[in-house]
């Protein structure tokens, strides 16, 4: 059996040699949610009042093999709180993996947490982060020491009776032109097809570039921070031959002391969430079967251009590499006024490569 193993591996790397080291490992990955959504203040028109209360954990071994490659495997598992008795959601995860010194390839079915690239929630909600946390097809990374691109293709639906096709490209860049300045973009291009009983096709585009100044290094800060950028969005539901391409412009603070911060979002331009409560042609609505972002970038609820601003409240100490906490207060404005307020608490340790040989973890 483990020469047929070791044949296996060479033949996935012909340019490996014979003396090649099979060193086996593993990764474990734990994440706690707890988010309170309150938007009865606003009626609930952009987004609902619920509560999740959950938590996920991932297990994977794997083989590494030769410098860069490795093979792994394991369960993505899913439980929200007070369900005690259901099914749990169970997904399957394997892939390839190649790391070098500045290029990193994934395929298979993934983990979403290999992706080193920023996303804002008008790319990917914190739902869909944590209960869809695995990619399905490939990942590329550029890393350096003043970059980091990233492009994935996540194929999240094979057409079937019920099942829409879709898939997402997603692609994020980063530049250090210098050491208080980013270059900066985030992008999804997401393409929502028919299934057996329904047709109908949507185009979901957005791409926002960004300028990005660091100053908290010079003030004895851990992060203080401005970025200003445009988002630009081309949304097109062919069966009903609407085109949108909403345009709108954001301003993000960020500043970060002993763990404490204020963050401070403010959007205003068009809805790229324009389709969230239109319908297919068997009368469904869109809605986040079709977005992957928070429902709040309907912006309005007739998709009209308008404002948007969400105020953080956080502390995030540093608890150690492997450990991170979170308690998260955020205040949301735009139609009508106050939308209502969210409270988050999140636990998160990512225990990765672990060798058999005893690893310390600060």
């Amino acid at each position: 059996m483990k020469r047929i193993l070791y044949l296996f591996l060479v033949f996935l790397s012909p340019g490996l040699s014979a003396q090649t080291v099979v060193t086996p490992e593993a990764d474990v990955q734990f994440h706690s949610a707890l988010v309170n959504n309150e938007f009865d203040a606003s009626g609930q028109t952009l987004a609902p009042s619920l509560t999740i209360a959950t938590l996920r954990l991932a297990p994977y071994v794997g083989l590494r093999f030769g410098e860069h490659h490795r093979l792994k495997a394991g369960v993505n598992v899913c439980q929200d709180f007070g369900t005690a008795g259901s099914p749990l959601d169970v997904r399957l995860a394997a892939w390839y993996q190649m790391d070098r010194e500045k290029f990193t390839l994934a395929a298979g079915i993934y983990p979403r947490s290999l992706m080193k690239g920023r996303y804002s929630s008008v790319i990917l909600s914190d739902k869909v982060r944590f209960y869809n946390a695995l990619m399905e097809g490939l990942m590329l990374q550029w890393h350096g020491e003043h970059h980091l691109y990233e492009l994935a293709l996540d194929w999240n639906g094979k057409k079937g009776a019920d099942r829409r096709e879709q898939f997402n490209v997603i692609t994020s860049g980063r530049v250090f032109p210098l050491s208080w300045l980013t270059l900066n973009w985030e992008g999804m291009l997401h393409h929502y097809a028919s299934s057996a009983a329904v047709e109908g096709v949507v185009d979901d585009m957005v791409f926002h570039p960004y300028v990005g100044v660091e100053m908290g290094n010079r003030l004895g800060l851990q992060r203080l921070a401005v970025e200003v950028g445009a988002i630009a969005g081309y949304h097109n539901d062919r069966r009903a031959d609407d085109l949108r391409v909403p345009f709108g412009a954001d301003i993000v603070v960020d500043v970060r002391n002993w763990g404490a911060g204020v963050k401070n979002e403010a959007y205003y331009g068009g809805s790229q969430a324009p389709f969230y409560t239109k319908t297919d042609a068997a009368g469904q609505v869109y809605g986040n079967q079709l977005y992957m972002r928070n429902s709040q970038w309907q912006i309005t609820p007739d998709s009209t251009p308008g404002f948007y601003d969400k105020l953080d409240i956080y502390w995030a100490p540093k608890v150690g590499r492997a450990v991170t906490l979170r308690v998260n207060w955020s205040l949301q404005f735009g139609y009508g006024g106050f939308l209502g307020h969210q409270q988050i608490l999140e636990a998160i340790v990512n225990l990765d490569r672990i060798s058999l040989k005893r690893k310390q973890i600060n």
